[in-house]
C-alpha cells in the first residue's frame, strides 16, 4: 500500500517526539496491551456481519409489484458492519505499571525514559496500533474484503485503546499525562481517516465504501472529546465524508441502456445505502457534524443531488416528455416505498420528496390529459355540446391510452396516475354527457339510440365504461 500524507495533516516530528517530562510515574505493561489487542481483535473479527440493503437491485422498477423477499441480492446490496468500539471488551487488561504516585506527592519513584515503554506508539510487533510510520490508504482501488476488515480492525483497536489509556489515567490520577501517552496514535487516526474521506469513490466500490465510513463515523465519534491539539478537525472530516456521497451519486452513469421509463437509476441504488448509512449513524453524525457548526440535514442535501441526477439522465435518454415525467416518478416513488422501514428517511425530507413527486404528477396530467382534449368537453364545447366533440375527444383520449397502456409504473405510483386522471376526466365527461343529453332530448325522446344511429359510427361510452379503460393504463 502506498503512503499518502498531507504536509497539513502530517504532525511534525517536533510534535509527535518531543522530550519526555523527566518523571513519569508508570511504564505500558506491553503483556497487558498485547492481551487487550488479541481480546478487541477477536471482537472485531469475530462480530462482523452483514448488512443487507434495502434496496433490490433490479434495472426495472415495475417488478415492484413482487416483495423484497423473493429476490436474490445483487453484490452491492450488502456490506459488512462491525462492532461497535463502545461494545469492544478488552478482558481485564490493565495497561499501566504505576510505579508511584503524582509529581506533587511526596515519595514519587522514577520511570524515565530508558526504562521502559510509555507511549502506545513505541509498542514494537504490535500492527493494530496505528503509528507514525504506518502505512496509509492510498485510494479505494487498494481495497478488498481482506485488506477492508485489516483497516477496519486498525481503526478500531486504536480508537479503543486510545480510549482505555484515558480512562485508566483518570482512575489513577495521571490524566495529564495522556497526550504522552496516546498523542501519536491520535494524530494518526486523523491521517488515516483524512485519507478515506479525501479518496476518490464510486458507485463500483459503495459497499466498501459503507463499510469503512461506518468505522470512521464510530472512531471519530469516540475520539471528538478528546484531548488533542487537533480534536477541532474531527467534524470537518466528517463533512467531508458527506460530500464523498454526494460526490458518488452526481458520479454515477446517465447511460441506462434499455432508456425505459421504468428504468431505476444506479443514483437511487446509492442513495438508498446512503440513506441507510445515515440512519444506521444518525445520531453520531449529528453529533460530529454539529460540534463543528456544519449541515446537520444532510439526507435533504443527498435527496437534492439525486433529483439533479435524474432529471440530466431523463433529458439524456427520452425523446418523449411525459415519459421524462414518468422515470423520475418512478425514482422517486421507489425511494419513497422504501422509507416504510421507519426513519430511512428524515420527516422534513419525506415532506419535501412527496410534494417534489406531486408536482411532476401534475406535469405529467398536463402534459396529456389537460387542453386541448378536454376543450373537447369544457368551455364552449360544454355550452354547445355536439357529437362530433365527443368523437374528437374520443379520439385523442384513446391515442393516449394506447400509447400509454405498456407503460411500465411503480405499483403506488399506477394507483396513484390512474385515481388523478379519473379524477381530471370523469367528471367533465359526466357533465358533457348531461349537457348533450339535454341538447338531443328537445329533438329525440331517445336520445342514446339516435346517436348511435347518427352519423358518427363511434360508441358512446358511459362514465363508468370510460374509467374502466383509465384503469387498465400502464402494464399490470
Amino acid at each position: 500500500m502506498a503512503r499518502w500524507l498531507s504536509m497539513d495533516l502530517r504532525p511534525s516530528p517536533d510534535q509527535i517526539r518531543e522530550s519526555p517530562p523527566r518523571r513519569i510515574p508508570f511504564l505500558l505493561d506491553t503483556a497487558q496491551v498485547a492481551a487487550a489487542t488479541a481480546a478487541l481483535e477477536s471482537a472485531i473479527v469475530h462480530g462482523r456481519r452483514p448488512i443487507d440493503s434495502l434496496k433490490m437491485r433490479r434495472v426495472d422498477s415495475s417488478d415492484s409489484d413482487s416483495s423484497d423477499d423473493d429476490v436474490s441480492g445483487h453484490p452491492k446490496d450488502r456490506h459488512h458492519g462491525y462492532p461497535l468500539i463502545e461494545s469492544l471488551e478488552a478482558g481485564d487488561a490493565r495497561l499501566f505499571l504505576v510505579s508511584g504516585l503524582p509529581p506533587s506527592v511526596p515519595g514519587l519513584t522514577d520511570a524515565r525514559q530508558g526504562d521502559g515503554v510509555y507511549r502506545l506508539s513505541d509498542v514494537q510487533l504490535n500492527p493494530w496500533i496505528l503509528k507514525g510510520d504506518t502505512e496509509t490508504f492510498a485510494g479505494p482501488c487498494e481495497l478488498t474484503n481482506e485488506t477492508t476488515q485489516t483497516w477496519v480492525t486498525r481503526l478500531k483497536i486504536t480508537t479503543k485503546l486510545v480510549g482505555l489509556s484515558k480512562q485508566q489515567l483518570h482512575e489513577q490520577n495521571l490524566e495529564q499525562w495522556f497526550s504522552e501517552v496516546a498523542g501519536q496514535p491520535l494524530e494518526q487516526l486523523l491521517v488515516v481517516a483524512c485519507s478515506f474521506s479525501d479518496a476518490i469513490w464510486s458507485d463500483a466500490n459503495i459497499s466498501l465504501m459503507l463499510t469503512v465510513f461506518d468505522t470512521l463515523v464510530d472512531v471519530l465519534f469516540n475520539i471528538q472529546d478528546l484531548p488533542f491539539s487537533r480534536s477541532g478537525e474531527v467534524a470537518g472530516i466528517v463533512n467531508k465524508m458527506v460530500n464523498a456521497f454526494e460526490g458518488v451519486i452526481h458520479g454515477t452513469s446517465n447511460g441506462i441502456g434499455s432508456s425505459k421509463e421504468s428504468t431505476v437509476h444506479p443514483a437511487t441504488f446509492v442513495l438508498i445505502q446512503v440513506l441507510e448509512f445515515f440512519c444506521r449513524n444518525r445520531d453520531m453524525v449529528q453529533s460530529i457534524l454539529e460540534s463543528g457548526d456544519y449541515n446537520t440535514g444532510p439526507c435533504s442535501d443527498m435527496v437534492n443531488c439525486l433529483i439533479s441526477k435524474l432529471k440530466a439522465c431523463a433529458e439524456t435518454n427520452f425523446q418523449e416528455e411525459g415519459k421524462k415525467y414518468i422515470f423520475v416518478l418512478n425514482n422517486i416513488y421507489y425511494v419513497l416505498q422504501k422509507n416504510c422501514h421507519p426513519g430511512l428517511l428524515p420527516p422534513s425530507v419525506m415532506s419535501n420528496l412527496v410534494s417534489l413527486a406531486d408536482q411532476y404528477v401534475v406535469s405529467y396530467l398536463h402534459e396529456y390529459w389537460s387542453p386541448p382534449m378536454l376543450s373537447y368537453l369544457d368551455g364552449d364545447s360544454l355550452t354547445k355540446p355536439r357529437r362530433s366533440s365527443m368523437d374528437k375527444f374520443m379520439k385523442i383520449f384513446f391515442s393516449i391510452c394506447d400509447r400509454q397502456m405498456t407503460w411500465k409504473v411503480q405499483t403506488t405510483l399506477k394507483e396513484k396516475l390512474r385515481e388523478e386522471i379519473v379524477k381530471l376526466i370523469v367528471p367533465k365527461y359526466v357533465k358533457f354527457l348531461e349537457a348533450l343529453q339535454e341538447s338531443k332530448s328537445s329533438q329525440s325522446t331517445s336520445w342514446v339510440k339516435g346517436m348511435w344511429r347518427a352519423r358518427s359510427e363511434n360508441p358512446v361510452y358511459t362514465a363508468a365504461q370510460l374509467e374502466q379503460v383509465i384503469r387498465g393504463l400502464f402494464e399490470r
